[in-house]
């Protein structure tokens, strides 16, 4: 009776193990490498002086990962999105400030590997100074833009 518990027992787990196995083999192959040379930036229209790069996902239907290159001396005036947005600075010095209305006084400069985490409808303001900047966002869509007017 033992044995066949055992046996019952390391057939459970040998299955269990294949279907890990299948599952992992299922995620390896979903894996994308993406070098920098790679990433193709665009102008965007609804921002001068920014150009975008979509890194992977869709913004228009959930989760996405995008990259936005600021020229030099980039104002973005304050504006809102409807998705949180997950924003990391890669390069230079990505200028940011929360308000619903463009305030110089407040705006404040962060170099890379910092990150800021924007609630969905939140006000805010960005740009860059001499140096530009990239910074990689990330959020779920349906995601857009609007303008505070202010």
């Amino acid at each position: 009776m033992a044995d066949s518990k055992l046996t019952i027992g390391m057939r459970c787990g040998y299955a269990f193990v294949a279907a890990l196995l299948a599952t992992a083999g299922a995620f390896a192959a979903e894996v994308k490498i993406i070098t920098p040379d790679a990433v193709k930036f665009r102008a965007d229209g609804s921002v001068p002086g920014v150009s975008i790069a979509l890194i992977d996902g869709d913004p228009k239907t959930g989760p996405y990962t995008i990259r936005a290159k600021f020229d030099r001396n980039v104002k973005i005036p304050a504006h809102f999105h409807p998705d949180t947005r997950i924003v990391t600075v890669l390069s230079g010095t990505y200028y940011f400030g929360s308000g619903d209305a463009y305030d110089a006084n407040a705006i404040r400069g962060y170099g890379p590997g910092t990150t800021i985490v924007v609630p969905a409808g939140s006000p805010h303001y960005a740009g860059s100074t001499e140096d530009g900047a990239v910074v990689q966002e990330s959020g779920v869509g349906p995601t857009g833009i609007t303008l505070t007017g202010k």
